[in-house]
């Protein structure tokens, strides 16, 4: 499926063959809470409290700064399907990419192909040097979508999270050079 994922970046809107990934806006809000008020996926994630209400939707969307982050959205409808950032990290060049997909949308290969296109975002209009990724240990899912995109395992360790502590987590990178070569291949 790497093959189906190549992105076009048309100011703040990165096209994929199924989804568009915009900037999230207020109107999101109330989708934004429906689909991320769900223990499963805030037991995953390190930042988000459950429950998840709309005053927390609205204030992530309102100061997310300095992260870019993207609505993952339906072409065909244009249903929010979850989210995908890159949060730049204290060594410039460097980023970290997160995401979460809504449980409606499990299993389709949204998460795959937003995360492909925010790497290629990173990488070109960020112009990154690297790109980095924690993924909980017991997240399978997600670690699928990691070694799709080509990431490499860097060690392990513990992450404290909002709703369920501090966790053991995995870490993952893929720098430019990596980036490139999976390009080259056609493989990202």
């Amino acid at each position: 499926m790497l093959e189906d994922t190549t992105a076009e970046r048309d100011g703040e809107t990165i096209e994929t063959r199924r989804l568009l990934l915009r900037p999230l806006t207020m109107d999101d809000a109330g989708a934004l809470a429906k689909l991320i008020n769900d223990r499963e996926i805030a037991r995953m994630l390190a930042r988000v409290p459950h429950p998840y209400g709309l005053a927390d939707a609205r204030a992530f969307i309102s100061d997310h700064a300095p992260e870019t982050v993207f609505a993952l959205c339906l072409k065909d409808g244009g249903d929010l399907v979850g989210c995908c950032s890159l949060k730049p990290e204290s060594v410039p060049g460097r980023f970290d990419i997160g995401s979460w997909v809504g449980r409606r949308f499990w299993g389709k290969g949204f998460a795959t192909e937003a995360a492909q296109a925010v790497i290629d975002f990173g990488f070109v209009a960020l112009k990154a040097d690297a790109i980095a990724v924690d993924c909980r240990v017991v997240n399978e899912a997600s670690r699928r979508v990691i070694r799709k995109c080509g990431f490499h395992f860097t060690g392990s360790g513990l992450i404290d999270t909002i709703s369920s502590g501090r966790v053991a987590s995995e870490h993952f990178v893929m720098d430019r050079r990596c980036w490139t070569s999976l390009k080259a291949w056609g493989r990202a």
